[in-house]
């Protein structure tokens, strides 16, 4: 797995997978990593960040998948109010369905 990190926030802007090694013994595999890594460089000039701002590595899948978790988006107040309203809401239906019940016996 390879990736692009923003230095300035440590978070990953892109992943590929593969690239390390080529199925071809014939072509050298530090080179085609190089390639596969400028890719990703490349891919984040494109985006709009600052090639000083960029770090393209390999890393192992305990590596991602802690990079991953730490570059998940922050809820927008929007989608925290939807949550709170919608866990609110399904409080006061739990509830009238307890009374509902409870008034039957």
């Amino acid at each position: 797995m390879r990736v692009s990190i923003n230095k300035l926030t440590g978070k990953m802007i892109e992943s590929q997978s593969g690239g390390e090694t080529h199925p071809d013994p014939k072509i050298d595999d530090k080179a085609y990593a190089e390639v596969n890594l400028e890719t990703l460089r490349q891919n984040a000039i494109n985006a709009g960040y600052a090639e000083k701002d960029i770090e393209v590595k390999f890393v192992t899948q305990a590596e991602y998948e802690t990079l991953a978790e730490a570059s998940k988006p922050e809820p927008t107040p929007e989608q925290i109010y939807e949550k709170r309203v919608t866990a609110k809401e399904k409080e006061i239906i739990r509830r009238q369905a307890i009374a509902e019940l409870e008034s039957k016996t």
